[in-house]
């Protein structure tokens, strides 16, 4: 699977809704040869995808002929369906009981392929989340207590949701108690009712089946993300009321990004703007990455919904231009082969050290005792050197060359010599070292000394009662000093304490909290009490901190508590109002 693959375009048209005004301008167009297309009278354009599927297709047959042939054990396949509100996105992902969608079939599927490997060890799992005005939600935990899902990138750059439950799953049937139909987690998502759609879907749901296959002495790991896309919507048509602009705003930016990141995989760019949206840095595999990607148009006929289904035809045109790298997740699972004992090697020679022969030891032990390290019993034996050829190497990187002896041989008498003589040699210039050493700890010592005489000599020769106004004010500036660190630690901690606090809060919610703060602060500073006016002051600071007006009133009421003096407000400005013409009106005069 290492050949590039591009995005697969199946087009379906729905059926059309009653009392919704169509002029048969969308067609779907056949050929004797298999191949379909889409036609639309205004303007003439002919479309040419895969498969195209009209009002009186099944579920059945856009399963059977273009999801199922993707799902692979050991790659990753990315199913979404996209379209305009109220095309038909969700009934042909999720379907009803009558007639199951692409999310419930490939579920069956996988189980009942699952049966046929008796030989293997299968694990399926499954997670199920939503992305609702830019933020990531799990559905299978309880939405009220539900946080928000941060998306994140691991080492090997495969993005991922944080903190995303994964389920496993024993049977369709727990499947089905989970999501399907009634189930909590459909529940959960959010739903709408608009003019065009009395259950619009206010977010994009994406739902992920993970299948573990272990195999003998290998771990195949597959993906399946099943995509549910929140169409794209025109306000003046659904009605919105103003908390539904804000959830269109949304969907219309994220899908907009989407048509970013489609242009500019098509023309080559060297940034992708994956970042720009949630959806988009979430669908990123199936975006020019190494998944296997369907993308499946869902059309609506109506004449009001023409120039929607235009964007959407030109959506997946460039959207089948998009190449990806489906690989295979395989992982070896084998554990790591021990080494076998004659592999093992043997410590190299320490070169520091001196080698001597046993003649070598006796004859040194004749003239005195031996200052050398002795030798284990090993190092007699007539065994192998770990090292057995004599000769020159040159470190790497280092321009130094040693020599490496071998354990065989013999050194004469004038090479223990002066072996034992570089001994020495070292052993005098330690010893040197730690004299030199010694001596300049002494020699500090001594000094440390003569300047605490030196002033006790200075302190009794002085008069009495000369150094202690000196004393007494150096005293006080250490009192103040501490005083004001710990004012400043007091004042750091209880920053920090609001500044956490502070960044939980929206900038609406900001703002009004600091008017709370500086009206309850104004209350107190007319009462008299100043310290607790101005620590609500400083509360208040926290959370509009560009309020030029606030900063100059703490450094009013700083200024009346350091000093002890009453505290006298700055007058207020007069606010611009309109100048009004008190002049008296002239009598006009009367017409004769």
């Amino acid at each position: 699977m290492a050949n590039l693959q591009t995005v697969k375009i199946v087009a379906r048209l729905r059926p059309p809704i009653p009392g919704e005004l169509s002029d048969d301008g969308i067609k779907i167009i056949s050929s004797d040869d298999g191949l379909s297309a889409i036609y639309v009278n205004n303007p003439r354009d002919r479309s040419h995808f895969s498969s195209c599927y009209g009002h009186d297709s099944r579920q059945e047959d856009i399963f059977e002929r273009d999801v199922r042939p993707l799902m692979k054990w050991c790659s990753t396949t990315t199913i979404f369906a996209y379209g305009v509100t109220s095309s038909g996105k969700t009934h042909t992902m999720q379907g009803t009981r009558a007639e199951p969608g692409v999310i419930p079939r490939a579920v069956d599927a996988l189980f009942s392929h699952k049966q046929k490997m008796n030989e293997c060890d299968v694990s399926l799992s499954m997670s199920y989340m939503e992305i609702y005005r830019d933020e990531v939600y799990d559905l299978l935990v309880d939405r009220e207590t539900a946080p928000k899902l941060p998306v994140r990138e691991n080492d090997a750059g495969q993005v991922f949701v944080a903190n995303l439950s994964s389920i496993p799953i024993q049977d369709v049937t727990e499947f089905n108690k989970l999501y399907t139909y009634a189930s909590i987690a459909n529940k959960q998502r959010s739903v709408g009712s608009t003019l065009l759609n009395r259950a619009s879907s206010r977010s994009h749901a994406i739902l992920t089946l993970e299948v573990k296959l272990t195999q003998q002495d290998k771990l195949l790991t597959g993906k399946i993300n099943l995509v549910d896309l929140a169409g794209s919507e025109n306000n003046k048509l659904t009605g919105n009321d103003a908390s539904r602009l804000q959830e269109s705003a949304a969907i219309n930016k994220s899908l907009s990004v989407l048509g970013q990141v489609v242009h500019a995989l098509n023309q080559g760019a060297t940034r992708i703007p994956y970042r720009n949206s949630k959806l988009t840095r979430i669908l990123q595999d199936a975006l020019g990455g190494s998944s296997v990607g369907l993308l499946i148009c869902n059309l609506a006929p109506g004449l009001k919904f023409r120039q929607d289904t235009l964007n959407t035809l030109n959506f997946a045109v460039r959207t089948r231009n998009i190449e990806n790298k489906p690989v295979i997740n395989e992982q070896d699972v084998r554990p790591a082969p021990k080494p076998h004992f004659s592999a093992l090697r043997q410590a190299p020679p320490n070169l520091l050290q001196s080698r001597l022969l046993p003649s070598s030891l006796h004859r040194a032990s004749a003239a005195g005792p031996s200052r050398m390290p002795r030798k284990s019993a090993a190092f007699h034996m007539n065994e192998a050197a770990p090292y057995p050829n004599t000769g020159k190497r040159r470190e790497s990187g280092i321009g130094i060359v040693r020599e490496r002896y071998n354990v065989n041989k013999k050194l004469t008498d004038k090479d223990i010599d002066e072996k034992i003589s570089k001994a020495r040699l070292d052993e005098i210039e330690r010893q040197r070292a730690a004299d030199e050493e010694q001596r300049s700890r002494k020699e500090v010592e001594t000094t440390n000394t003569t300047i605490d005489q030196t002033f006790e000599v200075a302190q009794r020769s002085l008069p009495s009662g000369l150094l202690t106004p000196l004393l007494k004010r150096h005293q006080d500036l250490d009192k103040d000093l501490r005083q004001r660190l710990q004012e400043l630690e007091t004042k750091y901690e209880r920053d920090k304490r609001d500044g956490d606090i502070v960044h939980k809060f929206s900038p609406t919610s900001r703002k009004k909290t600091g008017r709370a703060y500086v009206a309850l602060a104004r209350a107190h500073s007319e009462k008299g009490d100043l310290q607790v006016a101005l620590d609500l002051y400083r509360k208040a600071e926290n959370y509009v901190p560009d309020n030029i007006k606030l900063k100059e009133r703490i450094i009013e009421i700083e200024w009346a508590v350091t000093h002890g003096t009453e505290f006298q407000p700055s007058p207020r400005r007069p606010r611009n109002r309109k100048r009004q013409d008190v002049r008296p009106k002239q009598e006009l005069p009367y017409l004769h």
